[in-house]
């Protein structure tokens, strides 16, 4: 019986093998690798040394002590299966072939190593020139080995057709090679295969149908990639049977697959440039292959590797992506890639922005806002003014007789603290200027008592017409959001008292105003509330900051270390999950039992989850979807909205068919809305249940949904439901720890 150490171990080596055989196709998914797998053997002597070239490179890495995530991807193995697919199929075996073998396969792995460490300095992939360098390499010496002999079985295919006719094996390999099929579809067939050195047309329709099963946008784009050079093969007279030799139109896939979806993210733009690239892809090969042919060396795949390392450099010297995006997280599949990216844009655009708050408490009018009339004009236009109004929008309360219509206490926001809307440091502060009487103005002092805060990476902020002496703090002193750091006044040009609010890139007072979004801010109209994610307030508007709620607090303890129990109700059925913290600083749970993680952000006044990897059958996943996105404040008629990525939450029969057109188009969307349906006390609730559902829409047309039910109570979560298809299961959240 096998330990689990030991289960861990072989199926790391069965996915370093069969990794690459996929990574070819910049896939890594196994049912794909295992069709690739079987068709290399459709030439039984040549599979064997594909195979064992993997086996022995990503051995020698193993040993060597490289990156065991490198070896598992098989970073080193998929040139291993090149070189030795090449060797299996020009040489003849014998023992100096074996020594010849064992030679290339340790050349390759140093020139792998020394390829990746030196192009990565420019963020360039290898691509597949360890295998042209290697195979180059080992071809010119071999012309001086005269223990080394050709395969000649390639080159005599009338006698090699003859000779192996009556072998039932080779009939099934053989047995599309007559069918009567498109001649750009037999080109297809025979390119594909050809990449692997096989000439079977069986095996190029099996390594198709792969394609098509790992990812509809990769196999649109191999097609597309032929196309094209099928048409520009034809438009200059070059002689499109070609394209099935020596990796020819292997080539023009290669590049179509990686511009136009792996190392771009795939859309209407990466697809045109895969198409415009063609051309050039086809004058670098043709006289490249001129070129090596002085030397009778064949280029397999050399044309493919310039254009593209050339146009990722070319990108690379960009100052700002537009219209071609660069993919920074690699999925190794385009689908989950469009879908992440798409929705990252729709959710996260100003996720790098700083998470500026309110500079109040309590609910203030936007008196002026972005472009006013009156002074946010010109440079300064990107500025907001408060007050308080009440419900007959006075500014001031009602006086009792005219004298005191005239005194600053009278008005509302008069003498209201001012906190700091993110954490910096104290840059300036001027305390100098008088309080203005009411209708008075001090133009010769524009701005009045004056703060500044530092929040680092090039953004200040200017708070303005606060009272004289009530600042609470120093300069350089680092303070965090919401200290409170002075009052509201009525200095400088400033007719009655009110809160001036920019932001800015220098820390001049009075410098030119950045645009700029609260990141959370509660919008009253009449009775209802609208919340608020990252928008600029307008002008006439009733806002107010985000009350977080104890109860929701303490109920979503999400802290790395943290360990999470749930148990399925009226079972003995335990579910342990972890909190921990990656490589790159993101937090997430972790579920042991099912591999899977859940990736989120807690900032203190939503909690919502970015990102999800492993078992969509998993309570953990479900969980991911239940707390999508979750406010931290209990209000009880705000409705939260979001959009989940399509690759989690889609019918699988509308799946397909949205993947071939995801780069253009989105028919189907995922979307997610939560609301509180329970509250014990609406203003210091013990109790809350929230409700939130999931579901799919084909334009209008909802075909898949499912609800949950998280119910807090006693300062933490204490039940997780899920509905869905009429049956409901609940699990007991049993402890934190």
């Amino acid at each position: 019986m096998k330990t689990t150490t030991e289960k861990i171990e072989e199926n790391y080596w069965i996915q370093s093998i069969l990794n690459s055989y996929s990574l070819v196709f910049f896939s890594l998914n196994p049912v794909f690798a295992s069709i690739i797998l079987v068709v290399t053997f459709f030439s039984p002597p040549v599979g064997l040394c594909g195979l064992l070239a993997v086996i022995i490179v990503n051995t020698m890495a193993y040993a060597l002590g490289f990156n065991r995530d490198e070896i598992q991807k098989g970073i080193f193995g998929f040139n291993a299966l090149f070189i030795g697919l090449s060797l299996g199929y020009e040489y003849s075996f014998n023992v100096t072939f074996v020594v010849l073998f064992l030679t290339a396969i340790s050349t390759l792995l140093m020139i792998t190593v020394w390829l990746k460490g030196l192009l990565a300095i420019y963020n360039l992939p290898f691509l597949t020139l360890p295998f042209l360098i290697t195979y180059w390499t080992i071809s010119l010496a071999s012309s001086a080995l005269t223990n080394i002999h050709w395969d000649e079985s390639h080159i005599y295919v009338i006698n090699d057709i003859v000779r192996n006719e009556s072998s039932l094996f080779y009939q099934f390999v053989h047995s599309a090679d007559q069918l009567p099929i498109f001649t750009f579809a037999l080109i297809y067939f025979k390119t594909l295969a050809g990449t692997f050195f096989q000439d079977s047309v069986l095996g190029g329709m099996l390594i198709a149908l792969g394609l098509l099963y790992f990812s509809r946008i990769t196999f649109s784009l191999s097609v597309i990639g032929l196309f094209c050079a099928y048409f520009f093969y034809s438009l200059f007279g070059v002689n499109v049977n070609d394209l099935n030799f020596y990796l020819q139109g292997a080539n023009f896939i290669f590049l179509s697959i990686a511009v136009g979806c792996f190392f771009l993210i795939p859309n209407i733009y990466s697809y045109i440039t895969a198409i415009i690239l063609t051309p050039v892809l086809m004058f670098v090969l043709l006289s490249f292959g001129k070129i090596l042919s002085v030397f009778q060396l064949r280029a397999y795949s050399l044309s493919f590797n310039l254009v593209c390392t050339a146009f990722l450099f070319t990108m690379n010297q960009r100052w700002f992506q537009r219209y071609l995006h660069i993919t920074t997280i690699q999925y190794f599949s385009p689908e989950k890639t469009i879908y992440k990216f798409l929705n990252s844009i729709q959710r996260f655009k100003n996720e790098h922005l700083a998470k500026i708050a309110l500079p109040f408490a309590g609910e203030w009018y936007v008196s002026q806002g972005y472009d006013g009339k009156i002074t946010h004009l010109g440079d300064w236009s990107k500025a907001l003014d408060f007050v308080i109004i009440d419900s007959k929008n006075n500014t001031y309360r009602e006086p009792t007789n005219f004298r005191e219509y005239f005194s600053r206490d009278y008005f509302y926001c008069y003498n209201k603290e001012i906190y700091a809307p993110y954490d910096g440091y104290v840059y300036d502060i001027i305390n100098t200027v008088e309080e203005n009487e009411v209708g008075e103005v001090d133009t010769e002092h524009n701005w009045g008592n004056t703060l500044i805060l530092n929040h680092l990476n090039g953004l200040f902020s200017q708070i303005s017409h606060i009272k004289k002496d009530s600042f609470n703090v120093f300069i350089g002193q680092y303070i965090t959001k919401g200290t409170f750091i002075a009052t509201c006044g009525n200095s400088g040009r400033s007719p009655e008292p009110h809160i001036h609010f920019q932001l800015q890139t220098i820390p001049t007072v009075g410098a030119k105003t950045l645009a700029y979004p609260i990141a959370y801010f509660i919008e009253r109209k009449g009775k209802e509330k609208f919340l608020h994610i990252s928008e600029v307030p307008q002008e006439g508007a009733f806002i107010s900051n985000v009350q977080v709620n104890q109860l929701l607090i303490l109920s979503f303890p999400f802290f790395p270390g943290t360990k999470i129990s749930f148990q399925k109700e009226n079972t003995s059925i335990v579910f342990n999950w972890e909190v921990l913290t990656d490589a790159w600083n993101r937090t997430y749970i972790y579920c042991e039992a099912t591999k899977s993680q859940a990736y989120f952000i807690n900032d203190g006044t939503m909690l919502y989850f970015t990102d999800f990897e492993g078992d969509k059958k998993s309570l953990l996943f479900h969980f991911y979807l239940a707390a999508y996105r979750q406010l931290l404040g209990y209000y009880e008629n705000i409705k939260i909205v979001d959009q989940v990525p399509l690759t989690h939450f889609n019918s699988r029969w509308l799946q397909p068919f949205q993947d071939v057109v995801a780069p253009f188009y989105l028919f189907t969307k995922a979307n997610h809305s939560s609301t509180f349906t329970y509250a014990d006390n609406i203003y210091a609730p013990q109790k809350l249940i929230i409700h939130t559902e999931i579901e799919t829409k084909f334009i209008h047309y909802t075909f898949k949904k499912i609800n949950f039910e998280l119910e807090l109570r006693d300062n933490k979560m204490h039940r997780f439901t899920i509905h869905y298809k009429n049956k409901s299961e609940s699990y007991i959240y049993l402890t934190t720890y």
